[in-house]
């Protein structure tokens, strides 16, 4: 762990709150909304937050995946991303994700953007942990 970007392991709710605070717009909110999905949908997800640029991982050596592991949420000027590092291998039949690399993405821009992906959400995020079975 860097001494710039100290990290905080399974951070509560609260801490978060606190931590994306002085994000503008509803970004804290989605950003927020984007992690309860996640913990909603696989409980037991590793996860680490970069205290420095608001990065959450998830899943990193845990269901196979090593390095960055499985997801990440990070917020943006605009949006709020929640990708995924082998989304290409992943079936989308709601065509909801974007990118042209390995990594795919979604960019919500609100917390009742979340709410409506939420359907095609869920078989993603669950289906990524099956990818190195």
């Amino acid at each position: 762990m860097a001494k710039t970007h100290p990290h905080l392991d399974h951070p509560t709710n609260e801490q978060l709150s606190e931590l994306v605070a002085d994000l503008p717009g509803e970004r804290a909110a989605t950003y927020l909304a984007l992690h309860q999905l996640i913990l909603d949908t696989l409980p037991d997800i590793a996860y680490s937050v970069d205290q420095v640029d608001l990065v959450i991982g998830y899943g990193a050596k845990q269901y196979g995946y090593g390095g960055w592991g499985m997801l990440a949420v990070s917020p943006y000027t605009k949006w709020v991303s929640l990708t995924w590092m082998q989304g290409a291998r992943l079936a989308d039949p709601d065509a909801v994700l974007t990118g042209t690399s390995t990594m795919r993405h979604v960019k919500p821009t609100s917390p009742d953007e979340v709410a409506q992906l939420k359907p095609a959400l869920v078989p993603l995020l669950r289906a990524a942990t099956h990818l190195h079975d």
